[in-house]
């Protein structure tokens, strides 16, 4: 809304009109989108039902998931979802060791031998920089000389760090794209002892 606000306040300034305010955008907006009160609405209902199960006890309060339907009616249903282990953005990753000699050469080598990865042809991204691209071409000429460099170098120092992986991947005996997310942490570095190893190459 405030977004909105500022715009028609800078359009109006443009072609001279007048009484453009916060709350005549709020209304001109509402009724253009009555489902922006509706919304707000709903949510703050089932956001008072869920602090009322919570603190008089009187019903069991929703896992970490509803669905309102008001196309037809009311329907409202209750999802458990479980979590996935593999998300890109909120699961733990796979965690990988490296010595902090290991080049990104010999850490893409470890990718294709790795049981839960498999994975040929990979390309290695770190905080949205890319440490080496398989493809297009200009950008593997432009990345082909960090293959070289210790990834404990291109991680700039850090004892343990994520980084992402695309590539070709088995499954069920075929050759897939994949994208994943691993744990990189470095043998002999103190502070990389004190992440998760329960689940190490």
């Amino acid at each position: 809304m405030q977004w909105i606000y500022s715009e028609a306040l800078k359009r109006a300034e443009l072609f001279g009109i007048s009484g453009v305010t916060y709350s005549l955008t709020q209304g001109v907006v509402k009724n253009i989108i009555p489902a922006i009160a509706s919304t707000n609405a709903i949510i703050s209902a089932a956001c008072a039902l869920e602090a009322l199960k919570l603190v008089s006890g009187c019903s069991k309060s929703v896992s970490n998931y509803l669905t309102y339907n008001g196309l037809v009616g009311t329907h409202i249903k209750v999802t458990e979802f479980v979590r996935d282990t593999d998300c890109l953005v909120c699961g733990p990753g796979t965690l990988i060791e490296l010595d902090t000699s290991s080049t990104l050469s010999e850490f893409i080598k470890m990718l294709e031998e790795h049981p839960k990865l498999l994975m040929s042809k990979a390309s290695v991204t770190h905080g949205g920089n890319n440490l080496y691209m398989q493809s297009p071409e200009v950008l593997e000429q432009m990345t082909r000389p960090n293959l070289s460099i210790p990834m404990f170098e291109l991680l700039k120092g850090t004892p343990f760090a994520t980084v992402h992986v695309s590539g070709m991947a088995e499954s069920n005996g075929k050759k897939v794209s994949s994208l994943r997310k691993l744990r990189v942490a470095f043998k002999g570095v103190e502070e990389a002892s004190k992440m998760d190893t329960t689940e190490s190459s």
